[in-house]
């Protein structure tokens, strides 16, 4: 387990605004949070700037995550998802450029619908299978976010179980503490998964809402969620967001 900053602590300034202070400050790793007011991953100049600038600096690990607008990985309609499969496709020709790892996708756009829960689940893997070979054929892992509630996807154990039954050599999934704690499902769903987790998303709250707080600035119990990491032989980034 290595320390990750995600560029979304210093929005709303500019992704290239900072890069330069937080590796001067120790970081060796970067997550690329990319939205359009932060970093434009459809402005080729921007990108490359970024990506020569990011190498430069000589950063060790790059990981990204896709911006939230790009689409709905597990909506059931076809045409819809066909859609979404192209924008992050165009998400991870971009990450390759910049030199990423693993790129995390959020899972849904909309709240848990029970009646819709299973449709959802199979589009999901449907859209991760599509995904799979495209992001293997540019070196990158696809890392699914557990969502806070009420969203589809806020489970991680629910999550992280349909991940690892799909059993895709590169998509696991992005655990996200501050989500997963409002839920009530921390420290306990850590001792139910384990190597599928490719990313550590690290904010802190109070127990209600996802307020991204930096760490030990809430109640998320750090201690436990730590040594749960560890025995679990978690060696990805742990990304203060």
């Amino acid at each position: 387990m290595y320390p990750s900053i995600s560029s979304y602590t210093w929005l709303p300034l500019s992704f290239l605004s900072k890069l330069r202070v937080i590796h001067e400050h120790g970081f060796e790793a970067v997550e690329i949070f990319a939205t359009p007011r932060h970093l434009d991953i459809n402005n080729p100049e921007e990108v490359q700037e970024a990506g020569m600038l990011i190498r430069d600096l000589g950063f060790r690990y790059v990981t990204m995550h896709a911006p939230s607008s790009l689409g709905d990985l597990s909506i059931p309609d076809e045409t819809e998802r066909d859609e979404t499969v192209l924008a992050c496709q165009r998400v991870l020709d971009t990450a390759m450029l910049m030199g990423a790892s693993t790129v995390t996708f959020h899972p849904s756009s909309i709240e848990d619908e029970p009646n819709q829960a299973q449709e959802r689940w199979y589009a999901l893997m449907e859209t991760l299978r599509d995904l799979s070979g495209y992001a293997e054929d540019r070196d990158i892992r696809i890392a699914i976010e557990n969502f806070p509630q009420p969203l589809f996807g806020s489970d991680p154990v629910e999550l992280y179980e349909r991940l690892a039954k799909l059993d895709l050599p590169n998509v696991g999934m992005c655990l996200d503490i501050g989500h997963a704690f409002v839920g009530g499902h921390l420290p306990g769903a850590l001792s139910q998964i384990g190597e599928k987790i490719y990313s550590v998303h690290a904010s802190d709250n109070r127990g209600n809402v996802d307020e991204h707080m930096a760490p030990g600035h809430g109640v998320v119990p750090w201690e436990d969620i730590l040594n749960g990491l560890r025995q679990m032989d978690y060696q990805g980034p742990f990304v203060i967001e």
